[in-house]
């Protein structure tokens, strides 16, 4: 059933989509999501933020046995369930999807963040800790782009919090102006670590229903 073939047609359908959708004016909150696959379970955390502050409002953990295999650049159909599942307990709706992954720096320009945007029609940044593709470039100002391999698109930003951190890659998902708009909304959430404030909590979250696991005590649901 699941195959590359599957998966490229469901994308394609999703290119279909019109973003027709944008940020408002005034971002309130933001919904960090972060999926893990551990001891043959995925384990699903969003966690809602306030975007002006970077204070927690709700957080929600999905943890169940995953059912689209592992295909290679196409991670995003395995981990799409489970977000869709988190999004459906908040709360309260968001205004701005913050994804643990790539956007639009992927080689069919459909990471995770971007499938995830276009299936909720929300406006949505991946930001990655590792590089998938594209050419790594400086810039007069000295900072690290990401560029296509052919068309030297902007895919994304390697952005370093400290000079002794590794970078992060930030790219577009969906429903953005451009990269810079995307760049311009992560760095507020920055505070002093590797990645933004909302993901390095629901990694965090996610490493200890991983503990759990492994402990044998988790509930799946």
């Amino acid at each position: 059933m699941w195959n590359k073939e599957c998966f490229q047609k469901a994308q394609s359908a999703l290119r279909s989509i019109k973003e027709d959708f944008s940020l408002n004016q005034c971002v309130r909150t933001v919904a960090a999501f972060d999926v893990s696959f551990q001891a043959g379970l995925g384990v699903g955390v969003v966690a809602l933020f306030n975007y002006q502050s970077v204070e927690l409002m709700e957080c929600e953990t999905v943890v169940k046995e995953p059912y689209v295999p592992y295909v290679p650049t196409y991670l995003a159909f395995r981990e799409m369930p489970y977000i869709l599942a988190l999004y459906k307990k908040l709360q309260e709706e968001p205004d701005l999807l913050l994804i643990d992954g790539h956007g639009k720096s992927h080689p069919r320009g459909m990471g995770i963040a971007t499938q995830a945007g276009l299936s909720l029609r929300k406006p949505s940044i991946g930001v990655a800790k590792r590089l998938l593709f594209g050419d790594l470039v400086k810039t007069a100002d000295g900072s690290s782009l990401v560029v296509h391999p052919e068309t030297k698109e902007p895919l994304a930003v390697a952005y370093k919090e400290k000079p002794r951190f590794k970078p992060v890659f930030i790219s577009v998902g969906a429903g953005m102006s451009n990269l810079s708009e995307a760049v311009s909304l992560v760095l507020p959430l920055f505070k002093g670590h590797r990645e933004p404030e909302p993901l390095r909590y629901v990694h965090n979250v996610s490493l200890q229903e991983g503990r759990r696991m492994r402990d044998g005590v988790q509930q799946v649901n």
